[in-house]
């Protein structure tokens, strides 16, 4: 016993859809249809898109790191032991540089809160030390700013 016509035919039109969104799919965006390239989005993405996100923006201009003051002397915050706690640390400083940049300053409680729960030992003072690359024939020169921080 073969197989029935439909059956061809079912598989033939399959075949032939799943190439035709992928053609959709690959295609300029000028050369297809709106609805159509909504469709082979549709059907395409969860197959072959990954987010691997391989295209990163340019990286910052300026590096950073929290210093803190205690005992008399300044102190970075990402000499912390632990790869974690070094990893937490320069994300805090990254919201820190936004929070700066934005001019919200005294910073947010939520962020001073998360600042103070980093710090093992009595803190007198706090400040973001910047590195900022100021002429991109030279990124090795960096320029370094330092703004004083106060917590709420």
């Amino acid at each position: 016993m073969g197989t029935p016509p439909w059956a061809r035919w079912a598989i033939i039109a399959g075949v032939a859809a799943h190439t035709a969104l992928i053609a959709a799919y690959t295609l300029p965006a000028t050369w297809v249809p709106g609805r159509a390239r909504i469709v082979a989005e549709w059907y395409a993405r969860p197959l072959f898109h990954q987010q691997w996100r391989l295209f990163a923006p340019d990286p910052p201009v300026c590096g950073c790191d929290l210093q803190v003051r205690a005992d008399g002397a300044w102190r970075s915050m990402a000499d912390a032991p632990g790869h974690l706690r070094r990893r937490a640390i320069t994300s805090l400083c990254r919201y820190v540089q936004g929070e700066v940049q934005a001019g919200r300053t005294p910073l947010s409680a939520p962020l001073s809160t998360a600042l103070r729960a980093r710090t093992e030992v009595p803190v007198t003072a706090w400040r973001l030390v910047e590195g900022c690359v100021t002429d991109p024939q030279r990124p090795a020169h960096r320029d370094e700013r330092i703004t004083g921080l106060t917590l709420r």
